[in-house]
């Protein structure tokens, strides 16, 4: 059993409550294919696109059946023209690395059918900013009324912006911090673009996953979490967003 860090669950969780399940979806940022592996359980077919070096490694080790019905694209989105329709947009923790937010929303945009559904996640509030920040490669934290009005001038509406996994998500920040200070010595000559490709699966020591810590921590036993960070979701709390959206006609 594969280890999947608390934040990531926390995250995966309110994603599929929100997910509109459809023909086909997109995902961007596709990582070690953990949430597209969810996502192929709602779509017929998909397309995995990153442009870290595991991409293919990752799709490997997926069943066939998921195989069959996915393709993947090791590239860089923000320089890589993509095309096709698609019901649905994922990308989470990008936003924040890409130096034209904008531009990737309007990219993103292109790719949906009218009235097809853009769901994101970033880093919320500037006052939360951290080492862990500049070690992962982050160009920004986001405020709420920022992704309403970039989301609207980028042509989308139903736009809905979520503080979610409050307060779970918030205390375990301190330990990110804490394991940034550590590494970020060692990775102090690296360029932005160096730092994102480690910011996702690839800063999880290997012996997590060896260990009785993905049995201990997974979905199921974060679901009751879960439940309680939902009370919270419509204050503005959380050290994380959800935002989804729709293509406007």
């Amino acid at each position: 059993m594969k280890y999947k860090a608390p934040r990531y669950l926390f995250r995966r969780h309110e994603i599929i409550r929100r997910l509109r399940s459809g023909d086909s979806f997109i995902e961007i940022g596709a990582a070690n294919l953990a949430l597209t592996e969810e996502l192929l359980a709602r779509f017929d077919t998909g397309l995995a696109i990153d442009f870290t070096d595991d991409l293919q490694e990752s799709y490997a080790a997926l069943e066939p059946s998921l195989q069959a019905r996915l393709d993947i694209s090791n590239v860089d989105f923000m320089q890589k023209s993509i095309t096709g329709e698609f019901d649905c947009v994922v990308a989470c923790e990008v936003l924040e690395h890409i130096e034209n937010d904008r531009e990737f929303l309007r990219r993103a945009r292109s790719l949906l059918r009218p009235h097809g559904q853009l769901i994101i996640s970033v880093p919320a509030k500037a006052k939360y900013w951290t080492v862990h920040d500049e070690l992962v490669g982050h160009l920004r934290r986001y405020e709420k009324d920022q992704l309403v009005g970039l989301a609207a001038e980028s042509g989308y509406d139903d736009i809905e912006v979520t503080a979610y996994g409050y307060p779970w998500i918030n205390l375990l920040s301190h330990l990110r911090v804490l394991m940034a200070r550590k590494t970020l010595a060692k990775r102090k000559d690296w360029d932005q673009r160096q730092q994102t490709s480690m910011s996702n699966h690839r800063q999880i020591p290997p012996w997590l996953s060896q260990s009785v810590v993905p049995v201990l921590l997974n979905r199921f036993t974060i679901f009751p979490f879960a439940l309680v960070s939902r009370l919270f979701n419509r204050f503005d709390l959380s050290d994380g967003y959800i935002v989804t959206m729709r293509r406007s006609a």
